[in-house]
């Protein structure tokens, strides 16, 4: 039984084989680039469209508070907490 290997390129030089790499690679970085942008999130257009959880537990919405001075405070890091 033979091992199972690639299938080698039907290329007649060496020009004709690193086309063959570089379109591979076009074609990877393409597919990729599709794959981000199926998985991204929508983007929110407004700080008033989240909600928050208020010192009782209850989700209170931003937008109660739409034209009052708020103060927002960042406590995550990249990785969503500070050491």
């Amino acid at each position: 039984m033979e091992p199972l290997t690639a299938y080698p390129l039907k290329c007649s030089g060496p020009k004709a084989k690193v086309f063959a790499v570089l379109l591979s690679m076009v074609l990877c970085t393409v597919m990729l680039f599709l794959l981000q942008l199926k998985f991204l999130k929508p983007k929110i257009n407004s700080f008033y469209a989240f909600e928050v959880k208020d010192a009782k537990g209850r989700n209170v919405s931003l937008e109660k508070f739409k034209g009052k001075i708020l103060q927002r405070k960042n406590q995550g890091g990249i990785f969503g907490s500070i050491w």
